[in-house]
């Protein structure tokens, strides 16, 4: 595979990671409850007294523009840094996956991934711990055809589970 990376894959890659850890779910919970608590008590507040304080009407939606921006953020931050190593070479095959950009050489044995998930874009591999606090993330386009993009989907599914 050859590539160079874009902002929408590391996008793609995040939001994939949070639909897959833990973490991730419970926190995309969490706000969405919190936001609608407090939104709730604006509305009750405001059926009641005739009026609703400001603070309690801007932070549910301070809290929903945080959930929208932050991974788009995060995202641009991922690609600078990714940016600055050129384009990528991959090789996968029986032993892992090899990367390597103009500043650097990275392999990764299977046993280092534990599963990966497929959005339209993009491979997302994940670590084996519960958080997957470490992901690798192919591009589809780098694949030289569908051909490809299969036979890489086949290799995944051999050795890691598809989450």
């Amino acid at each position: 595979m050859a590539y160079r990376a874009m902002i929408e894959d590391f996008r793609e890659a995040l939001r994939a990671r949070m639909r897959v850890a833990p973490a991730g779910r419970r926190m995309r919970w969490l706000m969405i409850v919190t936001a609608v608590s407090l939104l709730a008590f604006a509305v009750a507040s405001w059926l009641v007294k005739g009026t609703a304080e400001v603070p309690i009407l801007v932070t549910p939606t301070a809290i929903l523009l945080v959930m929208l921006f932050v991974p788009r953020m995060q995202a641009r931050q991922f690609y600078r840094l990714a940016d600055a190593g050129g384009a990528c070479r991959t090789v996968v095959d029986d032993s892992g996956i090899t990367v390597t950009n103009q500043q650097q050489t990275s392999a990764l044995t299977w046993q280092a991934m534990a599963r990966y998930t497929e959005t339209p874009r993009v491979f997302v591999l994940f670590s084996s711990d519960k958080n997957a606090s470490c992901l690798t993330i192919l591009p589809k386009r780098g694949a030289s055809g569908p051909e490809d993009v299969d036979r890489l989907r086949a290799l995944f599914d051999q050795y890691l589970k598809r989450v």
